[in-house]
């Protein structure tokens, strides 16, 4: 059970001078529990962005890149992945500012506000890396339309369509469910604490 559900039991059924926490003292426990909550968002955001960047750095994509080479888009993808970066960076202090902004504000409306702000930026966060899944995905397939080296002219362009969208929708539901594991429980949370606070 919930502590705050807890707290509200325990108020209910004792009389207003044995409260031993009184009932204007729930915004700040949600916001002990929300600055803790925004906290994680903020460090998970952190250790993805250096996860990926490692990856880049350590893992060999040299056969990935012949193959967007032969495609003609290796430079467009390259482009892509170098211009994400800025956009993953402000995403990341926009997570940190939403942090210090609920872990100092002593106003239960700010508070509110706050959270509403933070689940939003995690739903643009989310949202933009999909689409960036999308995007790449649609680039490709028209690439191997196209196909300037030749290499997929014998493959029907309805198999390529067909075996491109399999693979962008499983890659796309794959991701969902990671983002829904690492943020949507937090979120989850998240909203719990500001309906206790509306409540």
């Amino acid at each position: 059970m919930d502590v705050l559900e807890q707290y509200k039991k325990a108020w209910g059924n004792q009389p207003r001078e044995t409260y031993q926490i009184a009932p204007e003292e729930i915004p700040k426990i949600a916001q002990s529990k929300s600055s803790s909550i925004v906290k994680w968002i903020f460090v998970i955001g952190l250790l993805e962005f250096v996860f990926m960047i490692g990856s880049n750095l350590m893992i060999d994509t040299s056969k990935q890149e012949k193959i967007l080479e032969e495609l003609g888009i290796n430079s467009i993808v390259q482009s892509l992945q170098f211009l994400t970066l800025p956009v993953m960076v402000y995403f990341l202090y926009l997570f940190y500012r939403n942090y210090q902004n609920i872990s100092v504000t002593d106003n239960t409306h700010k508070l509110m506000h706050q959270i509403i702000k933070t689940r939003r930026t995690v739903q643009y966060y989310v949202l933009f890396n999909l689409s960036y899944i999308v995007f790449i995905s649609i680039t490709m397939t028209v690439a191997m339309l196209l196909d300037p080296q030749g290499g997929y002219q014998s493959t029907p362009d309805w198999l390529i369509i067909v075996v491109m969208l399999v693979v962008t929708v499983v890659t796309l539901l794959l991701f969902w469910l990671f983002y829904q594991l690492l943020y949507g429980l937090l979120l989850k949370k998240l909203h719990r604490n500001y309906k206790e606070i509306v409540h």
